[in-house]
């Protein structure tokens, strides 16, 4: 019998670049992210991106990894906010240094769908769940997932989600997840929101 895989909380900063390089190469191909983060295959704009999201993250004790980083969950817990109120002051000109003026709008786009998407109340959100393509159809991510939401089921928390590639969907559904919203993106794709209630600890 293979052995379960070993899931761990990150060390905050200390991890950042591991867990940055595994969402970055997870979200090259995605079908909302890629299009206008590693458009013609720039990984440099988009891993500068996704760091950005990850540092911030190490502030709560709620960003997961397996034991080598290949299988990663950024959660924000009930309340937080993903960007501190300076990194969002210089969000807009970030943005729009790493990804230029057009792709930047476009980008924009995308996370006001997003936003508008987002229901009110006290929840945890998962910000970023990947899994390194050479563990992709591996399980490895919803084996991690699982495990987070028995530890959020404990606390008596729903959880909530976007599901960035439709593909995916059906995966959410089979832990619980039913689908919430909608969001149309620039791109003509529609994806969905979900919304996890928390399971009865027995």
């Amino acid at each position: 019998m293979v052995p379960a895989p070993t899931f761990k909380k990150s060390r905050g900063l200390s991890d950042v670049d591991e867990i940055t390089e595994t969402i970055n190469l997870a979200f090259s191909t995605d079908p909302t992210w890629a299009p206008v983060l590693t458009f013609d295959g720039d990984l440099a704009s988009s891993y500068k991106y996704w760091r950005l999201f990850v540092n911030s993250a190490a502030r709560f004790p709620w960003t997961y990894t397996s034991a080598d980083a290949t299988a990663v969950a950024v959660w924000y817990p009930p309340g937080a906010d993903e960007l501190t109120s300076a990194e969002e002051a210089g969000f807009l000109d970030f943005v729009e240094e790493t990804l230029g003026s057009e792709r930047a709008k476009v980008l924009f786009q995308i996370l006001e769908g997003f936003e508008k998407a987002t229901p009110t109340g006290d929840f945890f959100y998962l910000s970023l769940l990947a899994v390194h393509p050479k563990y992709s159809g591996s399980g490895l991510g919803m084996q991690l997932l699982s495990q987070n939401l028995q530890e959020i089921d404990a606390l008596g928390k729903p959880s909530f989600l976007e599901s960035s590639n439709p593909a995916n969907d059906y995966k959410y559904e089979r832990l619980g997840y039913q689908k919430h919203g909608k969001i149309e993106l620039p791109s003509g794709i529609t994806i969905s929101t979900f919304w996890r209630d928390p399971a009865p600890v027995i």
